[in-house]
C-alpha cells in the first residue's frame, strides 16, 4: 500500500495485493487531506485505501488537460490509436490476475468472476475498437440522389472533443474502460469519474492509460462526490456525457447537462425478466437463471430480477432452482472456489433485505436465504421467493442483490406481458428449445437486449449494442452504435465534375422550369412511359447537360440502383 496520499487525477496504482485488515492504520498518512474518500473491503467492512476528493478547482484542472490533450490526439492517425489501444491491452493482460483481485478486494465479485466478466471482456473490447474505430470515421452514404450521384457523398464521425463518464460500482473496471477505450478510439479525450464505492479501480485505468502511452492528460481519473459530479457535467469544455447508474441520479445528470445544453447517454437501471418456456430444457434454464441472477451477488444491471415460469414445468423448474443455490458457495472473493462474494455495501444490505422482508410480508414464499449473513462484511445469502404479488417492490423496483423471485404463469402470452409490465427495458431473456418459441419471445419481449438460452454475455460481445428505453436509458453504447455515439456526425461531398454551375443555380428561366418538371417525372413518375419521356427532355436540354453528369444520371434511375 502506498503511504501518502494521491492526488485525484494522478494516474496512480491501487492495490496489487489486498491489505491485510491490521495494516490499514499504520499505512495512513499522519496528516490526512481535508476531504478524503475510504474505499471499503465489503468482505470484512474495514477500510481498504483512502483516496483524496477532487475538488471544483481540480475537475476544472482535468478538464483543461484533457481539451489540450485532444486538440493533439484527435488528428493522430487510425494506426497511432489502435497501436496504443493495443499497448492497453497488454498492460492489462500482463497485469490480469492484479487486477482482478483488486476487484475482488475492493468490489467483493470473486477473482474467477473478475477475470471472466471483467477483464476478459475489456480485452475483446480492446481489440474489436482497435480494428473496427477507423473503418467508422468515414462512410459513404449508399444510393444518393440520382441528380445528385456523380458527387462523393460521405458521413464522417470525428471527435466530440472531450468525453465526461461517470461509472458505477457493479463493473467498476470493464465498464468505464471499454467506454474510455471508444472515446479514444474515436479521438476523443476522457475525464473519467468512478463509483464512490470503487475509486481504486478507477485510479488503476488511470495508471493503465499512462503505462499503454497516452498522451498526458488524455485520459483524467476524478475521484468526487456528488455535487462535483454535477460540476463536471456542467462544465463548458466537457462536449458529451455518458452515466451509468441509478435511474434518479440519472435524472438529475440529465438535466444538468441538459441546461448546459450538451448531449448525454444514460445506461440506468434494469428489473430483467427470465421467460422459461413449457418446452424448455428445466436443468439449463435453473442453472442459467441462478447464475444470471446471482453473478455478482445479483449487482448488475442485466441481471435477473424476475423469473416468469410455465405452470407445466413449474414444479420441475423451482427444484431445479432450489438445487443449484444449495450448490452456490458464498465466502471471501480472495479465496479459492468461491461463487459469490458480498454486497458491496452495507447499504446495499438494507436495501436488498427490505424488499425481500415486503414481499414475505405481501404472501411470498420464501423458500431459503432471506436473512443477512450473521459474519462480518455485507453478505446476502442466495434467496428465492415463489409468488410474491405483482405490486411488491422486489417485482417493480430494481433491486441489485441475490434475490430470485419466481412467478408462475399459465402460458407464454402472459409471461411475456408480465415481462413487458415494468418500467425498466434494458434486459431480458428466455429459455426454450423451439426456434419459434424463441422467436415469439424476441419479438414480444420490451428491451433493448434480448437472449434466448443464455444471458449475461452480451455485455461480453463486442459488436453488441447495449441500449435501453423507458427509464433504462437514452442512447446506446458498445459495438459500432457505441463508437457513433462517441463521435460527431457529418455530411460532407465533393463534386469532381467540371460543370458550369448546379443544376438548379439561377437564372430561373423557361429552360429551369422545364429541368425541374421533367425531373419530377423522370425521378418519381407513376409509369414507365412517362419517366423514359422525362429522362428524354432532359438529356436534350443543353441547361441539364452543361450542369450534370449524363450517364451516372441515366445509371442511378435504372431499377434496383435506388
Amino acid at each position: 500500500m502506498e503511504t501518502g496520499p494521491r492526488t485525484p487525477t494522478q494516474a496512480t496504482s491501487a492495490l496489487a495485493e489486498p491489505p491485510l485488515p491490521g495494516d490499514f492504520d499504520a499505512a495512513l498518512p499522519v496528516q490526512r487531506p481535508a476531504r478524503t474518500l475510504v474505499s471499503w473491503n465489503p468482505s470484512t467492512g474495514r477500510p481498504l485505501e483512502e483516496v483524496p476528493l477532487a475538488d471544483a478547482d481540480e475537475i476544472d484542472a482535468a478538464v483543461d488537460a484533457a481539451a489540450y490533450a485532444s486538440v493533439l490526439w484527435r488528428g493522430s492517425p487510425r494506426e497511432e490509436r489502435s497501436r496504443r489501444l493495443r499497448r492497453l491491452a497488454s498492460a492489462i493482460l500482463h497485469r490480469a490476475h492484479e487486477i482482478a483481485r483488486l476487484i475482488a478486494a475492493e468490489q467483493g465479485k470473486p477473482v474467477t468472476e473478475a477475470l471472466a466478466l471483467e477483464v476478459l471482456p475489456t480485452l475483446d473490447h480492446l481489440e474489436f475498437l482497435a480494428q473496427h474505430a477507423g473503418r467508422l470515421q468515414s462512410r459513404p452514404i449508399q444510393a444518393p440522389h440520382p441528380l445528385y450521384s456523380h458527387k462523393s457523398v460521405h458521413d464522417v464521425y470525428e471527435p466530440l472533443g472531450v468525453v465526461a463518464l461517470v461509472t458505477p460500482f457493479p463493473l467498476p473496471f470493464a465498464l468505464p474502460l471499454v467506454q474510455v477505450g471508444a472515446a479514444l478510439a474515436m479521438g476523443n479525450a476522457v475525464v473519467l469519474k468512478p463509483s464512490e464505492l470503487t475509486p481504486c479501480c478507477g485510479l488503476k485505468i488511470a495508471e493503465l492509460c499512462e503505462e499503454a502511452g497516452f498522451p498526458e492528460g488524455l485520459v483524467g481519473v476524478v475521484a468526487t462526490g456528488r455535487e462535483e459530479t454535477l460540476h463536471l457535467v456542467a462544465h463548458p469544455r466537457v462536449d458529451k456525457v455518458f452515466f451509468a447508474g441509478a435511474t434518479e441520479t440519472g435524472r438529475q445528470v440529465m438535466a444538468t447537462a441538459g441546461c448546459a445544453p450538451r448531449p448525454v447517454v444514460l445506461s440506468l437501471g434494469g428489473k430483467h425478466p427470465s421467460i422459461v418456456a413449457a418446452d424448455a430444457d428445466v436443468r439449463r434454464a435453473a442453472r442459467g437463471v441462478v447464475w444470471g441472477a446471482l453473478a455478482n451477488a445479483g449487482q448488475n444491471c442485466g441481471a435477473i430480477e424476475r423469473v416468469y415460469v410455465d405452470e407445466h414445468v413449474a414444479a420441475e423448474f423451482v427444484e431445479a432452482v432450489e438445487e443449484e443455490v444449495d450448490g452456490v458457495r458464498v465466502g471471501d472473493p480472495l479465496e479459492k472456489d468461491i461463487d459469490m462474494g458480498p454486497l458491496v455495501s452495507e447499504e446495499r444490505v438494507e436495501a436488498v433485505h427490505r424488499q425481500v422482508t415486503e414481499a414475505v410480508q405481501a404472501g411470498a414464499r420464501l423458500l431459503c436465504g432471506g436473512m443477512p449473513m450473521p459474519c462480518p462484511g455485507y453478505f446476502y445469502p442466495p434467496t428465492i421467493l415463489l409468488e410474491p404479488p405483482p405490486h411488491a417492490r422486489i417485482l417493480r423496483e430494481e433491486t441489485l442483490g441475490p434475490v430470485i423471485p419466481i412467478v408462475v404463469v399459465d402460458s407464454l402470452e402472459r409471461a411475456i406481458l408480465l415481462a413487458n409490465d415494468s418500467e425498466y427495458a434494458l434486459t431480458a431473456s428466455g429459455w426454450t428449445t423451439s426456434a419459434g418459441t424463441a422467436d415469439r419471445i424476441m419479438s414480444g419481449v420490451q428491451a433493448g437486449v434480448v437472449t434466448v438460452n443464455d444471458v449475461l454475455y452480451a455485455f461480453g460481445e463486442p459488436a453488441s449494442t447495449w441500449s435501453g428505453y423507458r427509464s433504462s436509458g437514452v442512447g446506446s453504447t458498445h459495438g459500432f452504435a457505441g463508437l457513433r455515439e462517441m463521435s460527431r456526425r457529418r455530411f460532407v461531398s465533393y463534386d469532381p465534375c467540371r460543370t458550369e454551375a448546379p443544376v438548379f443555380a439561377f437564372p430561373y428561366d423557361a429552360e429551369a422550369a422545364r429541368v425541374a418538371d421533367a425531373s419530377l417525372q423522370a425521378i418519381h413518375g407513376r409509369s414507365l412511359m412517362r419517366r423514359l419521356l422525362a429522362v428524354g427532355s432532359l438529356i436534350r436540354g443543353r441547361r441539364f447537360r452543361a450542369r450534370r453528369r449524363v450517364a451516372s444520371f441515366l445509371l442511378s434511375i435504372l431499377p434496383g440502383h435506388r
